[in-house]
């Protein structure tokens, strides 16, 4: 994070161990040696039983005794410290040290993990969940005798709650990146962003610009309505496995999830199936209707 004042302690092509200080003023930052912001003394470090100790002397700033303290690890790049990891235990790993009394408190989580937590159960029902059952009720419920007009209602309930439960998670998605410039996960973002852009131009195009079914332009605006529909239950999809990488919440979540997927997936290839049976039978029973009815015209005259 700029502004941070770092104890670095790096490897060498030659095995030694050098220790050092650098003070980040930028996110491009190599961690070159140079001066904090405080007097520091006696820089060294050691590297035993696979740890890495730095001992130093310093000097806190006046009226200080409490200071927020960030530890990382990752790899070397030509004698020169590379980029650390920007999930899991990496962006847990803070807490304070308060050298009065000696006292170290370390932190796991916090509001913003929370945060995180929050976000991601909320984009994974309302985006991932409830979005693709939704479009899943529009295709194959009607097929049912009766279900007319039901499984339109039906539809349009699942879909509003998750849009509305989508915006509360897009919503915090936001509120984290803004809390987080230093950390930005801008595939995941972009693919977010474009999802919400789309679920609302689907919402707004559904309710103040849906055409009678008899009507002659209804067929461009069910062309329109599948493309954007199937395009943002795909890229919800896509977000959802992204953000599961990122917060990485344990491989149960990750299969689960998959799980899920894959039996929607079979779902939908059975109802499928099942549609273009009804749908060719019901035409063929129609054009036999059709045959013996000209049958019985001609017998007639």
């Amino acid at each position: 994070m700029i502004g941070s004042q770092s104890f670095v302690a790096c490897p060498r092509s030659d095995g030694s161990l050098a220790a050092y200080t650098s003070p980040i003023t930028s996110y491009e930052t190599s961690l070159q040696e140079g001066n904090l912001s405080f007097p520091v003394y006696d820089v060294s470090a050691t590297y035993e039983n696979n740890s890495v100790t730095i001992f130093a002397t310093l000097e806190l700033p006046s009226n200080t005794t409490t200071v927020n303290h960030v530890w990382q690890e990752g790899p070397i790049s030509g004698n020169l410290p590379s980029i650390h990891g920007l999930s899991g235990d990496n962006v847990m790993s803070f807490g304070t040290v308060d050298f009065l009394s000696g006292k170290i408190e370390t932190i796991k989580g916090g509001k913003g993990m929370v945060l995180k937590n929050v976000h991601g159960v909320l984009c994974a029902v309302s985006w991932g969940i409830m979005m693709p059952i939704g479009v899943m009720i529009a295709r194959y419920m009607k097929l049912l005798n009766g279900a007319d007009p039901a499984w339109f209602y039906i539809h349009v309930t699942c879909q509003s709650l998750g849009y509305l439960v989508g915006i509360i998670g897009w919503g915090t998605g936001m509120y984290l990146g803004a809390q987080s410039s230093g950390i930005q996960y801008k595939g995941h973002r972009c693919i977010g962003i474009t999802v919400f852009c789309l679920a609302t131009t689907q919402v707004l195009v559904g309710m103040l610009l849906r055409p009678k079914k008899d009507h002659k332009y209804r067929i461009f605006w069910n062309i329109f309505h599948y493309c954007i529909g199937y395009g943002t239950i795909i890229l919800s999809i896509w977000n959802v496995f992204k953000g599961i990488g990122i917060l990485e919440p344990g491989k149960k979540w990750k299969e689960g999830y998959m799980s899920f997927i894959i039996a929607l997936a079979c779902l939908a290839l059975i109802f499928e199936a099942i549609k273009w049976y009804s749908v060719l039978r019901r035409k063929k029973n129609e054009s036999q209707k059709t045959l013996d009815d000209e049958a019985t015209g001609e017998q007639a005259s």
